[in-house]
């Protein structure tokens, strides 16, 4: 089977490079590329999360006398 070279760099969709945190497997003969998310995604993922979780708690659990 013939095979080629590539080469490529990796960034999330904020423009971070994250070629440090990537990683290249095979399987099945078949290569795959894994990567880490930087950290001020997960940061903005997780404050997202949060705010999504206080405004269903506002929601479902009111207070008295509002």
């Amino acid at each position: 089977m013939p095979e080629f070279t590539l080469d490529f760099e990796v960034h999330c969709s904020r423009g971070a490079g994250l070629c440090a945190t990537s990683r290249v497997s095979y399987s099945r003969g078949c290569p795959q590329v894994e990567v880490e998310p930087c950290e001020i995604c997960l940061e903005k993922a997780e404050n997202k999360g949060f705010d999504k979780g206080y405004d269903k708690a506002l929601v479902d659990n009111p207070q008295k006398g509002d």
